[in-house]
């Protein structure tokens, strides 16, 4: 997770404000708790994106020879890997 749990709680807070702020969006239930819900899906969503870039390491890894011999850019062969992942699983990157 690259983001540190104050950032985390500081983007759950905006978000919150985001949502009171929107006459289409009607919240029941305490600002606390929905602020808190919020910060556990952004967890959640920040802990796959740690999953999938893992998987597109372990596949990389097969075939670091070959882009170190062809001098590929590793940083940008893993962002692509990774939105194939994701696109593979209905996610957007």
């Amino acid at each position: 997770m690259r983001l540190k749990p104050e950032k985390i709680e500081d983007l759950a807070a905006k978000v919150l404000q985001g949502l009171k702020e929107n006459p289409d969006v009607l919240l029941r239930g305490k600002e606390a708790d929905i602020q808190h819900e919020v910060k556990s899906v952004i967890i959640m969503d920040l802990k796959r994106e740690d999953e999938i870039e893992e998987e597109a390491r372990k596949i990389l890894q097969q075939y670091m020879k070959r882009i170190y011999r062809d001098d590929i850019s590793f940083t940008e062969l893993l962002r692509k890997a990774k939105k194939q992942i994701g696109r593979e699983r209905g996610l957007i990157f």
